[in-house]
Order: structure tokens, then sequence, then C-alpha cells
């Protein structure tokens, strides 16, 4: 099983590969990164209770149950997954729909956001 450190590590890299994307006015890969950052961290909380998933959807729906029910995480984290899901699925598959520069920042900002709160987390 992997570590929820390997998972932390793997969010923290596609964070920053989303800074340098962004940078590079390479706004619909920055929001696809800054997902992956996102999911990797939920990930990473997932192995904490021993559960592996490569499946989006699964994660997601593993991420509320076990920690947006219980409380640790808020509806609101849940919901933003959710949301820069869909702007990395229209981003990545969607050739007509256009990624902005503000949906890129808020993207990795949200992400950002997640990754510190998740960190908190691992560390009680």
């Amino acid at each position: 099983m992997i570590s929820f450190d390997s998972y932390m590590a793997r969010a923290e890299e596609c964070l920053k590969e989303a800074k340098l994307l962004y940078q590079n006015q390479l706004y619909r890969g920055a929001c696809g990164r800054a997902y992956y950052a996102y999911f990797d961290a939920v990930r990473a909380l997932l192995a904490t209770k021993g559960i592996t998933t490569k499946s989006h959807s699964g994660a997601r729906g593993l991420f509320s149950e076990q920690f947006v029910k219980t409380g640790s995480f808020t509806k609101r984290d849940s919901t933003a997954l959710n949301e820069l899901f869909e702007l990395r699925q229209s981003g990545e598959y969607d050739m007509e729909d256009s990624v902005s520069e503000a949906d890129a920042l808020s993207s990795i900002e949200i992400a950002a956001e997640f990754l510190i709160q998740a960190e908190a987390y691992l560390r009680t």
C-alpha cells in the first residue's frame, strides 16, 4: 500500500507544476495539475484509513463518505473537489470550452488551501 506521505509528496509536486503552467499562461494544464494536487491529497487522506483507489469517482465518493460526513472536512471541500474535476474534464476534453486565467488561479488557490488542510489533518 502506498503511504500517505507518498501521496502528499505527489500532491505538492502537482501544485508546483500547476503554478509553473499558470506562470507560462498554460491555463488548461494549470487547472488539470491543480485538480491532481487535490486528488492526490484526498488519496493521502484515504490511505490513513487503509483505503486505496485509482478511480476519480471512487476517491470523490469515499472522501465524502469517510471525511465529510464524519465532520473532519466540510461539504465545501467535497464541492471544491467536484468543481476542480469538472473544470479539468472540460479543459481536457471539450475543445470548445475555454479555461480562463481566473479559472486557473482559482484552481491553484483552492488546491493550495486544501493541501494545507490535509497536511494539518495528517499531523494530528
